[in-house]
This record gives C-alpha cells, sequence and structure tokens, in this order.
C-alpha cells in the first residue's frame, strides 16, 4: 500500500534517501521510502526507520509528526490523504463542530476530523474500508510479520526516546490526542489499529519505567555502600551514577504519561464490542502489571481484569486467566492480590466449567497457585468440587487437576521438631501417599473410572502411578498387619495397577481422552521405551506370587490376568528369567482348573494368547503347555457329553455333578475357543451334537445351549478364517456353507426362545455372522462367493419384530436426562447395556447396506421415543449411513416419516385441526422430521433435501380410490397433511434453489385441492412459506430483540460502537450488574466524600470513562507537564 504524494502543508511528506552506512544486506533503497515502506521492508529496517525519524524530528518537530501520524493512519488501511490545519488560527467555538466522522454521498468518501494538537486532521478513506483488508490484520505470512514490525516499532520509538525528546512536553501531547482520537472511532480498522499502538506504547512506557527505578534502586544501593567503605573517590562516582538518570529520565514525567495514555485509549477501549480489542486490552494489562508492578499491581488497575473475566467471548477470558497465572507464579506479585482473588473468588471457581476445555484448564492450574500462596483459601467443599476435574475428558484439564491432588492431598505433612531429623524415606512416603489415593477414590462419590484417575495422575505424579515396586509390595503384604490393605483397598489398587500398566505400554491415554500435542509423544518415545522394559523385568518376576495369592478371588485375579498382553515377553530369554515363566504358566494352569466363571477364563485364554504369540520368546515354552491343558478339557468333556446325550435320547436326567462338570468343561472349551484355534480337536462335531439334539429333544439346559451356540460360532468363524488364508477345495467350501446355513437356521429358531439370555444371544450370533457372510465376495464367485450370504425379507422382518419385543420396551420407571442409577439398579443398567450391544449389532448391518433401506427406517421411528437410552447409537447410524450413500439415506428417512404418518392417519384419521398438528401425536412427528434434517449435514445437503422434496410431494398428492360422490370431499387426498412434515426440510434448500423448488411444487399441486376454512390448518400454505420465507429483515418482518441492551445499540445505529457505560453490565460481576441496572446515567462525585466505596466497585468504571469518548478533547489538560504524580 503506497500513500498518496500530498501537497504542501499536508503530513504525509516522503522521506530523504537512507545514507549508505545505514543501509542493511539484502535491502537495496533506491528511492525514497515512508515510514510505512521501510516498516514493510522487515524486521532489520524497523531499527533504522525509527533512528531516522528521531534525527527529522530534532530536525524539523512539527513535519516529523505529521509523518508520524499518516504512518498511523496508513497502518489503518486509509488510502486517502491526511490533511492538516493549524489549531491556532481557529476561534475556539468553532472547534466543536470541527471533531466530525460522516460519509459525503456525492464523492462516496468517508472523512474524520480530529484534533491533534497543534493540528485539525483530516482523514479520506474509501466506503469499503468499513469491512475490508487493514494491514494488521491482513492474511498471509507478509502481513503477520508486518503486525510485528508495527508492534516493534512503537516500542522501539519509546526506547529510542525516552531519555531526549520523550518528555518534551510536544511529542506525547500530540501523540495522545491522534490515538484517543482513532480509538473512538466508528470505523473498526482506525479503531482496532489505533487501540494496538495505544497498547504497545504504553507496554514500553512500563519497561522504560520499570529499567529507571531498577536503576534508580541499585544506584542508591551502591551509594550507601561507597558511603560506608568510605572510600571518597569511588563516593563521588556514584553520587554522580545515581544523579545522572534520575535527572534524564524524570520518572514524574513518563509516570503522567503513562497515565494520561492509559486514561485516554485503554478505559474507553477495554470494553469495545470488538473482541480483538479487547483481547488488546487485557493482554496488555497484564504486561504492564508485570512489568511494572509498582504503579499497575493496584486495585484501580486490577479491577479491569476482574471485570473481564465477565466478557462473553472466550479468548477474552481466556486472556486473563493468562494475566492473573503470570502475576501468581511470582510469590511477591502474589501476596498482593489477596483482595482481589478474595472480591472474584466465586467467579474464577465458576470458571473452571467453562465451556471452553482450554479456559477451564487454565483456570484450574491458576486455582493450583492460589492454593500455594494462600492459606485456608478453600474451604473443604471447594476442594472435593476441584479434584473432581480429575475425571474431566479434556486431558489437560484433568492433568491439572492432577496437579492439585499431589500438592494438597499427596503431599508430605510438614514435619516439626526430632521428627524432621529422621524424614520417612521416599518408598515409606509413596506407600502412604497411594494409601491416601485409594482412600480419596473411595470416599468420593465421583465417576468409576480408575483409567481416567490414573491418566490425571500419569504427568502430575509420576513417582506414584509409575512406581510399581510400591504397588506390588503393598499387594503382597499379609492384610491383618497394622500397613496391610483391606480388600475393598486391594481391589482398587488392583485396578490401578492394571491401568497404569496398559498406559505405560500403550503410550495413549484411555478412551475418551485424546494427546494434546503429537510432537510431545515422539519426543518421549525413547523415554517411554526404557520404562516399558523396566516395567515388564519386574512384572515377569512378581506376577506370578500375585496370581497364586489372589487366585481364590475372581474379581481380584481378573485384571491381574491383563498383565501378560501388556509385557514385553522377551525379557524372559535376554534376561534369562526362564524359570519365572515356567512359575507364570503353573499359575494360569491352575486358574482354569480352579475357576468356571466365564470372565476369568476369557482372560486366562487372552493370558495364554500372549505367551503363544509366534513372534514372542515365550511361544516355545507357552504352546505345549496350552495344548496339554486343552487335551486335558477335551479329555475330561468326551465321557461326560457322550453319557449326556445317551441319558437325554432315553429320557433320563443326568445327575447335578455330572452337569455341573460338563457345563464347566464346555465354559473353558468356549473361552479358549475365542482366542485359539482348537479346529485340530474337532469341537464342531461335538456343538453341533448338542444343537440337534436340543433341535429333536427341546429340553436341554440352558447354560448346555448357551455354551454350544458360542462354540458352534467359534468353530465356524476360525474355519473361515482358514478358508480365507488360504483357499480349500470347493467340496469343503460347500460342506462349510452347508453348516453356515444350518447355524443360521437354529439362531433363528432361538430368537423365540423363552429364555431372554438365550435368544438375545441367538440375535447377536445371527447379526455378526450376516455381516460377515455379506462381506465375502460376489455370489457368482466360485471361490468365497459360495458363502456369501444375505438375509431374506422374511428373516429381516423376523429381526425387527425382535428388536420390538427385546429392545425398545414401554419404560416403566422414571425416564429422561435426569434419571440417576445407583448402585441398587445394577441389574437394570446390566439389562440395559445388553439391549444397547443387540441395538448395535443390528444398526452395524444398516450401516454396511446388508439390510434394505426399510429396515432403517423401522429402526428410526424411535429415535425420539427412546433418544436417553439408544439416541448415540441411531445418530451414529445415521451419520455413518449419510456418509456411505446421502441418497439412501435420504429415502430412508423419508420412508420412515410416511410410516409414523400412515399409521396415525390409521388411527386418527383425516384431521385439519390446528390444536392436533401443534399439541399432539401429530407433533411429535413433525419433531421427529425436524431432528431429521438437522441430521442431513451441509456439504451436499441440499441434493438429499430435494430428493425427499420430490418424493415427498409425489406421495403427499397420491390420490386414494374413493366413490364418484365423494370424489370433491377431502378424501380423494389422504395424504395431504404430509406437506407439514416435508416444511421441516425447506431450511436444508439454498434461497436460491428455493424458486426452483417453488415452482416445482405449484406444478405438482393437481386439480381438485380440498378447500379449508378459516379455523382449518392449511398444508399447502404452510409447505409454500417454508419455501418462500428469506431474510426477516429483507421481507420487512420485525427483527427479534437483542440479546442484550449492547447488541441492540448495534442494531439501531447499523455500525460498530463502543459499549456506553450504563450497559456495561453483561460483563461484569452478576453481583454488581443489579447496582448498575438501576442507574441508567454514570454516576458522578457527588455523594458524600465520607462515604466508603469499593474499588471493585462498577461505579468506578464512570468515574474514570467519563468523557474519555468526547472527540473535542482538551489537550491542555493532559498535557504531560500539567499533569501531577
Amino acid at each position: 500500500m503506497t500513500q498518496r504524494a500530498p501537497s504542501e502543508g499536508q503530513g504525509a511528506c516522503r522521506r530523504g534517501q537512507l545514507r549508505r552506512r545505514d543501509r542493511k544486506r539484502k535491502v537495496t533503497v533506491t528511492t525514497e521510502a515512508t515510514l510505512f515502506e521501510m516498516v514493510a521492508l522487515g524486521k532489520h529496517c524497523v531499527q533504522m526507520a525509527v533512528e531516522e525519524w528521531v534525527r527529522s524530528y530534532e530536525r524539523d518537530r512539527e513535519l516529523a509528526l505529521l509523518d508520524l501520524i499518516s504512518f498511523f493512519v496508513q497502518c489503518c488501511g486509509c488510502e486517502g490523504i491526511v490533511t492538516a490545519e493549524l489549531y491556532r488560527s481557529i476561534p475556539d467555538s468553532s472547534v466543536v463542530h470541527k471533531m466530525t466522522e460522516k460519509f459525503d454521498q456525492e464523492t462516496g468518501l468517508y472523512y474524520k476530523k480530529f484534533l491533534a494538537y497543534p493540528w485539525i486532521l483530516t482523514i479520506l478513506w474509501p466506503e469499503k474500508l468499513q469491512n475490508d483488508f487493514y494491514p494488521i490484520v491482513g492474511p498471509g505470512p507478509f502481513w503477520k510479520r508486518f503486525r510485528v514490525n508495527f508492534c516493534e516499532f512503537t516500542e522501539l520509538l519509546v526506547q529510542q526516546t525516552h531519555s531526549s525528546v520523550l518528555c518534551d512536553g510536544h511529542l506525547m501531547d500530540t501523540v495522545i490526542c491522534m490515538l484517543s482520537s482513532l480509538t473512538s472511532s466508528a470505523v473498526h480498522s482506525l479503531r482496532h489499529t489505533s487501540s494496538l499502538a495505544a497498547m504497545k506504547l504504553l507496554t514500553a512506557l512500563a519497561g522504560v519505567k520499570q529499567g529507571t527505578c531498577t536503576s534508580k534502586y541499585r544506584g542508591q544501593r551502591l551509594c550507601e555502600l561507597q558511603s560506608v567503605s568510605r572510600v571518597k573517590g569511588r563516593h563521588k562516582h556514584s553520587v554522580e551514577l545515581l544523579d545522572q538518570p534520575t535527572q534524564q529520565n524524570r520518572p514524574l514525567t513518563i509516570d503522567n504519561i503513562i497515565r494520561a495514555l492509559f486514561k485516554r485509549t485503554f478505559v474507553p477501549r477495554y470494553r469495545d464490542v470488538s473482541s480483538d480489542i479487547r483481547v488488546i486490552c487485557v493482554t496488555e494489562l497484564g504486561c504492564w502489571i508485570k512489568l511494572y508492578p509498582d504503579h499497575f499491581l493496584d486495585d484501580n488497575y486490577l479491577k479491569y481484569i476482574g471485570w473481564m473475566l465477565y466478557d462473553k467471548d472466550a479468548s477474552v477470558r481466556m486472556q486473563c486467566i493468562l494475566a492473573l497465572k503470570a502475576l501468581y507464579e511470582k510469590r511477591e506479585s502474589a501476596m498482593k492480590l489477596r483482595v482481589f482473588f478474595h472480591k472474584f473468588k466465586k467467579r474464577i471457581l465458576s470458571m473452571t466449567q467453562d465451556r471452553q476445555p482450554e479456559i477451564r484448564s487454565e483456570c484450574m492450574q491458576l486455582l493450583r497457585l492460589v492454593s500455594e500462596h494462600y492459606v485456608g483459601v478453600f474451604s473443604s467443599l471447594e476442594y472435593v468440587f476441584l479434584f473432581q476435574f480429575v475425571y474431566s475428558a479434556y486431558r489437560p484439564l484433568a492433568t491439572a487437576a492432577g496437579e492439585l491432588i499431589c500438592k494438597r492431598l499427596l503431599a508430605p505433612p510438614p514435619q516439626e521438631g526430632l521428627a524432621a531429623q529422621n524424614p520417612p524415606d521416599e518408598f515409606e512416603r509413596n506407600l502412604q501417599n497411594m494409601k491416601t489415593l485409594i482412600d480419596f477414590y473411595l470416599q468420593g462419590e465421583f465417576h468409576r473410572h480408575i483409567p481416567y484417575l490414573v491418566d490425571g495422575l500419569w504427568d502430575a505424579a509420576p513417582t506414584l502411578v509409575r512406581n510399581w515396586e510400591c504397588m506390588t509390595s503393598l499387594l503382597l503384604r499379609p492384610r491383618g498387619r497394622r500397613q496391610g490393605l483391606t480388600s475393598q483397598q486391594e481391589q482398587v489398587l488392583i485396578e490401578i495397577l492394571v491401568a497404569a500398566v496398559r498406559q505405560a505400554a500403550e503410550g495413549c491415554p484411555p478412551t475418551g481422552r485424546e494427546l494434546s500435542k503429537k510432537a510431545a509423544r515422539d519426543m518421549d518415545r525413547t523415554r517411554r521405551w526404557r520404562e516399558h522394559a523396566n516395567m515388564s523385568r519386574h512384572f515377569v518376576k512378581v506376577l506370578p506370587q500375585l496370581l497364586s495369592k489372589f487366585a481364590a478371588d475372581k474379581e481380584k485375579v481378573t485384571p491381574l490376568l491383563q498383565i501378560p498382553r501388556y509385557c514385553n515377553l522377551d525379557v524372559y530369554d535376554r534376561d534369562g528369567l526362564g524359570s519365572y515363566l515356567d512359575s507364570a504358566l503353573l499359575e494360569l494352569d491352575c486358574l482354569v482348573q480352579r475357576h468356571s466363571d466365564m470372565a476369568v477364563l476369557e482372560a486366562c485364554a487372552r493370558a495364554y494368547g500372549a505367551y503363544c504369540d509366534e513372534g514372542g520368546s515365550a511361544h516355545r515354552q507357552a504352546t505345549p503347555a496350552c495344548s496339554r491343558l486343552v487335551d486335558m478339557l477335551v479329555d475330561a468333556l468326551t465321557p461326560l457329553l457322550d453319557v449326556f446325550i445317551q441319558h437325554e435320547k432315553q429320557g433320563q436326567v443326568l445327575g447335578h455333578h455330572e452337569m455341573g462338570r460338563m457345563c464347566s468343561m464346555l465354559r473353558r472349551l468356549v473361552a479358549f475357543y475365542s482366542t485359539h484355534d482348537l479346529s485340530s480337536w474337532n469341537l464342531y462335531e461335538k456343538m453341533d451334537s448338542l444343537l440337534t439334539l436340543q433341535g429333536h429333544q427341546g429340553s436341554l439346559p440352558t447354560e448346555v445351549v448357551h455354551c454350544a451356540l458360542q462354540g458352534t460360532y467359534y468353530a465356524l468363524l476360525w474355519q473361515i478364517a482358514a478358508a480365507t488364508d488360504r483357499l480349500p477345495p470347493q467340496a469343503a467350501l460347500l460342506d462349510l456353507r452347508r453348516r453356515l446355513m444350518k447355524f443360521c437356521v437354529a439362531c433363528r429358531v432361538y430368537l423365540s426362545h423363552q429364555s431372554k439370555v438365550l435368544s438375545g444371544k441367538a440375535f447377536i450370533l445371527l447379526c455378526d455372522l450376516l455381516l460377515i457372510l455379506s462381506h465375502q465376495g460376489p455370489e457368482d464367485d466360485a471361490g468365497l462367493g459360495l458363502l456369501f450370504f444375505v438375509p431374506d425379507q422374511l428373516l429381516q422382518a423376523r429381526l425387527l419384530a425382535f428388536l420390538r419385543e427385546h429392545v425398545f420396551l414401554e419404560e416403566s420407571g422414571p425416564e429422561g436426562p435426569s434419571r440417576v442409577y445407583k448402585e441398587e439398579d445394577s441389574e437394570e443398567l446390566h439389562e440395559l447395556f445388553h439391549r444397547r450391544n443387540m441395538l448395535a449389532v443390528f444398526c452395524k448391518l444398516v450401516v454396511y447396506n446388508v439390510l434394505d433401506m426399510s429396515a432403517a427406517a423401522e429402526v428410526y421411528q424411535f429415535y425420539l421415543k427412546h433418544y436417553h437410552h439408544f439416541g448415540d447409537i441411531l445418530k451414529e447410524t445415521m451419520t455413518r449411513t449419510r456418509q456411505n450413500d446421502r441418497l439412501r439415506n435420504a429415502l430412508s428417512l423419508l420412508l420412515c416419516l410416511q410410516q409414523l404418518f400412515q399409521k396415525h392417519m390409521d388411527t386418527c384419521g383425516l384431521s385439519y385441526d390446528p390444536i392436533g398438528f401443534i399439541c399432539g401425536p401429530f407433533y411429535s412427528i413433525r419433531l421427529l422430521a425436524r431432528r431429521f434434517a438437522l441430521t442431513l449435514g451441509f456439504d451436499c445437503a441440499p441434493e438429499a433435501a430435494h430428493l425427499i422434496h420430490r418424493r415427498g410431494l409425489a406421495y403427499a398428492f397420491s390420490e386414494a380410490p374413493v366413490a364418484e360422490e365423494e370424489e370433491g370431499d377431502r378424501q380423494r387426498f389422504p395424504n395431504l397433511s404430509f406437506l407439514l412434515l416435508l416444511a421441516e426440510f425447506s431450511c436444508k434448500i439454498p434461497l436460491a434453489e428455493r424458486g426452483a423448488a417453488l415452482a416445482h411444487f405449484q406444478d405438482s399441486i393437481p386439480e381438485g385441492m380440498p378447500r379449508f376454512g378459516d379455523g382449518d390448518m392449511n398444508p399447502l400454505l404452510v409447505y409454500r412459506k417454508s419455501l418462500t420465507k428469506t431474510d426477516d429483515a429483507a421481507q420487512g418482518e420485525e427483527e427479534p430483540a437483542a440479546a442484550n441492551p449492547f447488541d441492540a445499540i448495534c442494531k439501531e445505529s447499523k455500525r460498530q460502537q463502543e459499549l456506553p457505560v450504563a450497559t456495561c453490565s453483561t460483563w461484569t460481576p452478576d453481583t454488581l450488574a443489579s447496582s448498575a441496572a438501576g442507574d441508567p446515567e454514570p454516576r458522578t462525585s457527588s455523594s458524600s466524600p465520607n462515604s466508603k466505596r469499593d474499588i471493585f466497585d462498577v461505579d468506578f468504571l464512570s468515574e474514570d470513562s467519563e468523557n474519555s469518548s468526547n472527540e473535542d478533547v482538551d489537550v491542555e489538560g493532559i498535557s504531560v507537564q500539567g499533569e501531577s504524580g
């Protein structure tokens, strides 16, 4: 951007050619350059531009000031001319009329006149600048660097002139007048750029003032030292060093400049309508307090940060928290914030529940710093409230809460007297902290998610949750000892141990939490590998002892059996620990023979699978041990099964002892079949014989049939996997297909079994098998295509009937999000989990196009009615279906609405009563249609919406066969009310395409449409209005009420303005807003001088900012020489 060449008397004059010695490398200056062009060249030219401007200011002060003003105006994006006329030559009465900002309709230009003593400046810019580009917000790396250079220029300007011309009484007066006038503009670019310049100037002034105070303090200390040492020569030199900067810097004058600039720029702009300007204000205020705490670390300035904690913009609230966090990191400044924190404590605590997770995490870190500095600042209930965030789904927030727990809950108690001479060692302290953590989990009424607790403490307390020796030693201690654990504490510690082992092995947080930075994970990869190796070496030695101690307790031994899956089992050969492998395998064998619980058996099978992995070093010893165990189980099952089948055929009953043994052997083999290929033992024939016997006899125990179904399913899966790896002969494939069809028929029979356990298991196995068989290749393929199978209409209808009967039940208890499940509701929760699982396996068939579109429509009917229990599953099904085929998904939604509409018409008949359309069964269908419209998404949604409208209109205008005498009645078009449902999808049609949709609607209306009375709901008019509805303002309709007073002001003026003082209650504390809302006018200082007032009261805002936005500025009143300290 280049500025137009000014005429005589104009401020945009060109700079002289730079000296050769001032030119930098890679920059060639051959023509005259303005300040804007030099700053835009790069960071290496900023210093040169400042030095050149200072020299020009010393030569011609007024010309240099006009050049500086032109630079700031050009940075605002104004390409017009900046003209100046002397203020001294104009009568005082006409100055007020010169302070204007108007739009000239004849020229199409905006112009602004404002006072920058001793001139009245006029700026012209085109209309497009209102919302167009300007340099400091320009896109791309070039303009981002320009913004940085612009900020550096303003700071260097103060640093280069603070000891010479800064306090000459003319430079800063002009700059303050200019910036205060620009910041009061209604144009966002002028206001934004000038606010940024003013804030950066204040930052530089604060740094200079603090440096001056530091130099003065050091000089005083040096003078004191010299006076004590009584060395005359050195003492005289120290006094000169002390007096020289005091005379040159004039700190009192700099304080006056800071006060004037703060009052004229920050006070009116910290409540600006633009969040960008408010972010700049609060960010720089935090820098000022940090740079110059002697002046800014005061309640008169801290109150602005407190007020802006209530800002509606998240970025402003974030900067407030970051500013406070920087102050509380230093104890000196934290001790001066006690009154401030007491005033805004409630607000800061509430910000831990902010909508933005980043704000919540930073706020938690701030509260942790506060708790370190102030003793007793939080009550026990407040600590309990903060501790619960360790279970948060946002990992940084959980980590911050974990740090607070470590500081306030797990920290060792202070030692006093003789006890401090012999503090407990690190191991004993970790043992005590571990017990405290277990008690915290047991006593807290929080979520029962131990993996979340471990992950929250993973970075905050690594010496605790990764201390394997501490946790295993606690578990191996005898329970009866004084330092031992109770059974409940042992259970919690085992879960903590397993969760820590899993996270150490996988290096990722539990499900529901994500790593915020991928780079951090890559940096810790080497360290994590080393920790994993150390953990594996420890647990291969300790695991046999843990399994031996807790072998009798299935709830404790089940999680311990997960540890081998997360360990590096190569340490057995690498470190010579083969004896520990034999002990672990022996303990696993004993557990399999000892327990018959399915959870323990499946855990043992997976542990054997980890040891038998062909890529591991334990494979040579574990595989023979596993084979011997399976041989023993099969040898024990075969005679029992033969006797059982013989007794069933003869009508006899097997004894309870033999029946229990057979069921336990079946459970063990089924558990191992889930992770090991047992095809070589030919277990399919044994399982199939039980299913065949059940089909003939129909009197087998439920547990036997359950194991037979599960075992047959695993046997077929292993056969399919073998055929996929290596294609068998066609005869073998045909035999496998026959077995699969036989199993599907058996599962279909068991769908109607009286036992819910068997029917639910048959439903899940059948759906899973259908999903596998539908993706085995094309049906005409001679290979795996022989296994291809999709359900027919009868089977689909049977599956849907099962869902309606067993999943979408009519609930008798209280429903909705307010329902709180307690421990006594465990059975109900287990049943709900089982129903959700059945619905999920069915929805997978819908997502992968195994079932027809009508099956999806049948399920979608229950979306609103059972939203609390199954809404997430159904919504995910719609999303996946839309991603696969958007049009197919749209047709399924339309079919669902048609089915519901038809059911409603069959039940209620034809009715056009408006009351029935807005509050009745039909209204629930309209709500469902509204939800369906929202699930169409945004990308390519018009195509799906058009399809719904075309098919829906054809359905709505379909005629029913009626008698001739009833031909003109409404019975001829029974589906006309369906237009009310189609109207809910009109929002997904773009405005540009609604005209074509409306034309199609007009063409689709058949002749002989029924007439509607005044009290009827006319579906045609409702549907037509949904297509013709556009922007409310364009149609001349009344705009909705503004959400807050400031929005109403913006709508009334149609341009951006600053927030009036009286309407500032939106961003002030709730306790202060009530007092401000009742006083529409700013309060003056006419109150009694003896009355006490709160420094954080919102009324201080009106005093500080009174007349701050007036453009008629009293220059003499803000002169830096006239300000008092």
